[in-house]
């Protein structure tokens, strides 16, 4: 299973980028999870659904069932190794993570925000830092690299 940060500050592109590879990773057929770092447990839900109010209510457990999907909230603290764990025993083949910038897996940093302006990433001590990007000017750059990343070792 081959996993891949995407990191950055706040509206620095890091969603609209992962939206792209995770649509790119199924047109090749692959299959992806995605898995995204919030800082607040109110973003999970509002009030405004019922899954949202049964999670506010205490509930250990929320599962919403669509006739397409599942959907799970677990109240306790999220375990990244043991999410990845998860994953790999399901067969996902990629896992992009949102955030978690200073975990050690393989990751790209979106160096420019719209609120934030530039950074450098030597300056925050970032490991395992395979690319940097400025959203502004290398989306096509970032795809062009995610490609050779992800399939590099494949026919393409």
């Amino acid at each position: 299973m081959k996993v891949l940060q995407v990191t950055g500050y706040k509206n620095a592109g890091k969603t609209a980028v992962i939206e792209r590879m995770v649509r790119q990773l199924k047109e090749r057929g692959k299959t992806a999870a995605v898995i995204k770092h919030h800082h607040l447990d109110t973003a999970v839900f509002g009030n405004s659904t019922d899954s949202g109010r049964f999670t506010s209510a205490g509930a250990d457990h929320s599962i919403l069932n669509t006739p397409g999907m599942t959907m799970e909230t677990i109240r306790e603290p999220p375990d990244l190794k043991r999410q990845l764990q998860h994953l790999e025993q399901q067969g996902v083949e990629f896992v992009l993570i949102e955030g978690y910038k200073n975990d050690d897996y393989q990751k790209i940093f979106l160096r420019y925000s719209s609120a934030e302006g530039h950074t450098n990433v030597e300056e925050i001590g970032l490991s395992n830092v395979l690319k940097t990007f400025d959203i502004r000017y290398d989306e096509e750059r970032i795809m062009e690299w995610f490609k050779e990343w992800s399939f590099g070792d494949e026919t393409i």
